[in-house]
């Protein structure tokens, strides 16, 4: 592998931004997030890793850490993780290992090449993971992590960073925890991750055993919060955190992870970016010192919307800030006052456009709005006919959603007339949708044809094109 330019951040940066207050983004959607049963390929991890750093703009170089992946996972991984040490050249990027010599060894190798190279080994804190995962105690875990890191630092020699996850903070005594992150911070790792690893921790306690861990730990002690989602909490668990001083936060776009994932990376930068002041005082912390002005939010949904196409994963109507339901609009209320419908300005902070859609919940005003956006006037008694035919498809189809081309298409069809059995043309039905639809185009405006006298009265409608 052609080796890298010098690294621009390197090993012991990553600690005084944390400290300097800024807010660092570990984005593990090709590492945790292949525990939901997803992979990613290289180029995949590559376009993704640097999306994310276009999110996070003019702080990127100090404040993402790229999660590159799990090399033991076999040579395949090994290779995707070259690809993205190939292709990066902004941030920090890491792999994570067990707590195995030869892991840490062959991923301390991998990252010499890499544009700010970091390694995480992962350390059970909690009796019952020490047991299943190392056959010991707690204690005895710690002793050997203490072992690997010595060994890592003098293997590493200066060029790679090492850090360290202490694993199950849920099912761990606090104060435990807060003494083995000073003893490995102590020994030379520069982030301790917490880990609570099965995602069971609730905010009415987290809060607690986080103060605990927190007032404990020394002042060059730097920890990484790492929270899953299977109480649907980690979001609330990482803004704690953050009160309570933390700076650095793992998670993972779309929120993938083993289980139900961990907090969705868009849903933290989401919060944020759209915080006011007050809230962000309220936080205890500025907008300028934890770095958010310089991010670029309206990045936010294009990063998910493509990790959504690379995973296959569609997002849901009400998936918060990169939902399809964002800044949408199907019933009436809302066009009173836009603005008190919604909890932040979309358009402004994510560049996501206004858009009003046909469903069964539809109003004249909602169709009318939808007919204007097609170049086409209807006056109220042809919006109130064809907002019934819109609820009749809805109800009749079992869908939501309603094409309006669809519902006029056919409103065509049934006005169209037919011949009488006992001679003649019926005459046209008298549609208000359909009695002037457009026959022609004059000057690049299409005309409608008057309706006939007494079919219907003032139901013209025209469909202005451009020339």
């Amino acid at each position: 592998m052609k080796k890298a330019q010098p690294r621009l951040p390197g090993p012991g940066v990553l600690p005084e931004t944390i400290r300097a207050g800024r807010l660092v983004l570990c984005e593990e959607v090709a590492r945790d997030g292949a525990q939901g049963k997803t992979l990613l390929l290289g180029p995949q991890r590559v376009d993704l890793f640097r999306r994310t750093a276009q999110v996070m703009g003019d702080h990127a170089d100090e404040c993402l850490v790229s999660m590159l992946g799990f090399p033991a996972i076999g040579p395949d991984e090994v290779d995707c993780v070259e690809q993205c040490l190939e292709a990066l050249d902004v941030g920090y990027q890491q792999v994570v290992c067990r707590t195995i010599e030869q892991d840490l060894l062959q991923c301390i190798a991998l990252m010499r090449d890499a544009h700010a190279g970091r390694v995480l080994f992962v350390v059970p804190a909690s009796r019952v993971l020490a047991s299943a995962m190392m056959h010991t105690t707690p204690e005895g875990a710690l002793e050997e992590a203490v072992r690997l890191l010595r060994l890592g630092l003098e293997e590493a020699a200066g060029e790679v960073s090492i850090d360290v996850c202490l694993a199950d903070i849920g099912r761990a005594e606090p104060e435990a925890v807060a003494d083995a992150a000073n003893r490995l911070t102590r020994e030379g790792a520069e982030v301790i991750m917490l880990a609570d690893t099965v995602g069971r921790l609730h905010p009415l306690g987290h809060r607690e055993r986080l103060r605990r861990i927190t007032e404990r730990l020394e002042p060059e002690v730097c920890v990484h919060a790492h929270f899953h989602n299977d109480l649907g909490l980690a979001l609330a668990l990482n803004l704690q955190a953050l009160e309570l001083g933390h700076r650095m936060f793992g998670t993972s776009w779309l929120g993938l992870g083993e289980r139900s994932g961990l907090g969705n990376t868009e849903e933290l930068l989401g919060v944020l970016a759209t915080a006011t002041d007050g809230q962000l005082e309220d936080l205890g912390v500025d907008r300028d010192r934890l770095g958010i002005s310089g991010w670029r939010p309206e990045r936010i949904v294009e990063t998910a919307r493509a990790a959504s196409a690379a995973l296959d994963m569609p997002r849901r109507v009400t998936d918060p800030f990169v939902g399809t339901g964002v800044n949408s609009i199907s019933t009436g209320t809302p066009f009173v006052a836009p603005g008190a419908f919604q909890p932040y300005d979309a358009e402004g902070l994510l560049g996501v456009s206004r858009t009003v859609e046909l469903t069964h919940l539809a109003s004249t005003r909602v169709v009318e709005e939808v007919a204007r956006a097609r170049g086409i006037a209807l006056d109220r008694e042809a919006a109130m006919a064809l907002r019934d035919r819109i609820k009749v498809a809805a109800y009749s189809s079992g869908s939501a959603r309603v094409d309006m081309d669809e519902v006029m298409a056919r409103a065509a069809s049934e006005a169209q007339p037919a011949w009488d059995p006992h001679g003649g043309r019926r005459s046209q039905h008298p549609d208000p949708i359909q009695a002037s639809r457009p026959i022609k185009s004059v000057g690049g405006v299409r005309q409608g044809r008057q309706a006939p006298p007494g079919e219907r009265a003032g139901a013209a409608w025209s469909r202005q094109e451009s020339a």
